[in-house]
């Protein structure tokens, strides 16, 4: 189970190191305070994205989406070029002189949970700048890499071992995760299923603890309540088979996904040609703005949409065409930021369309419920983490647990086809690419030192 890619797929664990980390008091003293500082680093890092958002489209009240449709069609694109501009050079400076500033799943495999905390923090405040923005790209991935760049300085400070480091870099993404989405289940289940690939007692305990830390300290500066508001959800025999179904389709879907995401990355521009690629690939977000609107930002307001059923859809149609291009875009100019809440709207907004269609034949099924699942099947397709993504799904609404059947299939359906088709998640897609797309190759945790 999980995400591994060409570098990672499931993997072994030594039950003996990982029962020496158990009984050290200063692999839990990280885990608290690693928790802690990603649940603070999240709760700024959101008052940091509200502020550009409210600053860079003039509203004040109401959701991003109604803040930009309020103001002209027009000011998505000075203002996506400008941000362009600023993120590129400073993207550019900071990968010039600050050294490599590198990816979770490459920090966590190739590096054993290195990385730069100062480095990292800059380049987790230019990503939430860019969502922001306006760029195409998930909120999530400044305070995963906050909450990891925390763990990593922490362990180093305290003296961890190189393995104990690996895991407790990945559960501070998974922390930084649980915190700015309120899912410290799910945020567990993303460090342990998706970065580590494992699900044993020394990886989903950590996890476990560091979310909920990380969950619980965000309280003091955002609210406990749930992402999204779905209402009541009723399950019936015509949605679990329609489910079954879009569960295979979700599976191409983000077959497709992981291809798009792999291409984009793999052929990232570097360097000093950055500055233009980037400031290009924002004024090009910016200019498909002026007539859909809806490409902006990471996509939250999206999916609150297609949960309520309040889009046409042609809409509908469009932005499932337009998002995932927009992503890519950004990605292969060289910008960076997440992939789990453009996913998850991609996801909601295929399966309004899967529904409705569905619909014609036998009505009566819940809008929701047709988004619900199909966001759920395309996270466990493109992620690769069917336990992670389902769980995820019922934490962000709160709701969820009366159609939790139909969504299980769906997501093992899609799981197990986008795997037949490209053996890599969204995560591990960019290796996968530059191998060559070649099969996976295993990795071992908590690795026992060579005697000599």
């Amino acid at each position: 189970m999980g995400g591994r890619g060409p570098h990672q797929p499931n993997l072994p664990v030594d039950r003996d190191d990982a029962d020496g980390a158990f009984r050290s008091w200063r692999f839990w003293l990280v885990v608290v305070l690693a928790g802690a500082g990603a649940g603070l680093g999240a709760g700024l890092l959101m008052a940091v994205l509200h502020g550009v958002q409210h600053l860079a489209y003039d509203y004040h009240h109401g959701d991003f989406q109604t803040g930009v449709a309020e103001g002209p069609a027009w000011r998505p694109v000075p203002v996506l070029t400008i941000a362009g501009f600023v993120l590129a050079t400073a993207w550019v400076l900071l990968r010039r002189f600050g050294g490599p500033v590198r990816g979770l799943d490459d920090a966590v495999w190739e590096h054993q949970g290195r990385l730069r905390p100062l480095d990292t923090a800059v380049n987790a405040l230019l990503q939430i700048v860019a969502v922001g923005a306006g760029a195409t790209l998930g909120r999530e991935g400044a305070p995963k890499e906050l909450g990891a760049g925390v763990a990593s300085s922490l362990c180093d400070r305290v003296g961890l071992t190189p393995a104990q480091r690996q895991v407790l870099v990945a559960c501070g993404a998974g922390a930084g995760m649980a915190a700015v989405y309120n899912v410290p289940l799910g945020g567990a289940l993303f460090a342990a299923e998706v970065l580590l690939g494992s699900l044993s007692l020394a990886t989903i305990v950590p996890a476990l603890a560091m979310a909920g830390v990380a969950t619980a300290t965000s309280w003091l500066l955002l609210p406990d309540q749930s992402t999204y508001d779905v209402g009541h959800l009723s399950l019936g025999a015509s949605l679990t088979m329609w489910a079954v179904a879009v569960g295979l389709l979700a599976g191409l879907l983000g077959a497709g996904l992981v291809v798009l995401v792999g291409w984009a990355k793999a052929h990232a521009t570097t360097g000093r040609k950055a500055l233009g690629s980037i400031t290009i690939a924002f004024i090009a977000v910016g200019a498909v703005a002026v007539v859909l609107p809806q490409v902006l930002g990471n996509g939250k307001d999206v999916t609150q949409s297609a949960l309520s059923g309040s889009l046409a859809l042609p809409l509908v149609a469009a932005i499932v065409l337009v998002r995932p291009l927009a992503t890519a875009a950004c990605l292969r100019g060289g910008a960076v930021g997440g992939l789990f809440t453009p996913t998850l709207a991609v996801g909601a907004l295929a399966g309004t369309l899967a529904g409705r269609a569905w619909g014609a034949v036998f009505p009566g099924g819940p809008v929701a419920g047709f988004a619900l699942i199909g966001a759920a099947a395309l996270l466990s397709g493109a992620m690769q983490s069917p336990l992670a993504s389902i769980v995820l799904v019922v934490e962000l609404t709160h709701s969820g647990l009366g159609l939790l059947v139909p969504i299980a299939l769906a997501a093992v359906g899609a799981t197990v086809v986008s795997r037949m088709l490209v053996p890599a998640s969204l995560y591990t897609a960019a290796g996968w690419w530059k191998d060559g797309r070649s099969l996976p190759r295993r990795r071992r945790l908590w690795r026992r030192p060579t005697e000599t």
